[in-house]
């Protein structure tokens, strides 16, 4: 019964300027902002986001709408992560998320740091668990992150 009531935090940082987590609701967006978050993955076809609360405070979303359960297709990964690198370039901090923070978007962020950190999927798997453990504990074999690898590891 303990393990129900286990509070999980809504969000996880994956390196200083890159957060992993669930679907931000309206009430949250303030504090988003004050955690520094300048930018939004949102990997979720069910739910826009809180768009106003975005808009208010300058924050930038980037939608990949991806079906519950399924991964993002290739295309949408690579423009995810470009945007990703980009705002962490610029020391903005990005917020990658899913419903729960636990497929879509923990893919995302795999792959970020398989092109941006030169881990291979293994290692990204193990770092992603290692900070927010409940990500889904197959998604180094999933297909497209072995596609994504394969294209970004061998321009290392």
């Amino acid at each position: 019964m303990e393990r129900l009531f286990t509070e999980r935090r809504w969000w996880d940082a994956i390196d200083e300027h890159v957060l992993l987590g669930a679907l931000p609701l309206p009430w949250l967006v303030d504090d988003m902002a004050q955690a520094g978050v300048r930018a939004v993955v949102n990997t979720c076809i069910e739910y826009g986001g809180p768009v106003t609360g975005y808009e208010r405070h300058r924050i930038e979303q980037l939608r990949t709408p991806t079906l519950d359960f399924t991964s993002p297709c290739l295309e949408d990964i690579e423009r995810a992560v470009t945007f990703v690198e980009t705002h962490r370039r610029q020391e903005r901090t990005v917020y990658i998320h899913c419903k729960a923070g636990r497929g879509r978007s923990a893919t995302v962020a795999l792959c970020w740091l398989v092109a941006h950190r030169g881990l291979t999927p293994e290692q990204a798997q193990a770092h992603l668990e290692t900070v927010r453990p409940h990500v889904d504990k197959q998604l180094w074999r999933r297909q497209v992150v072995q596609q994504f690898a394969e294209r970004h590891l061998s321009r290392a």
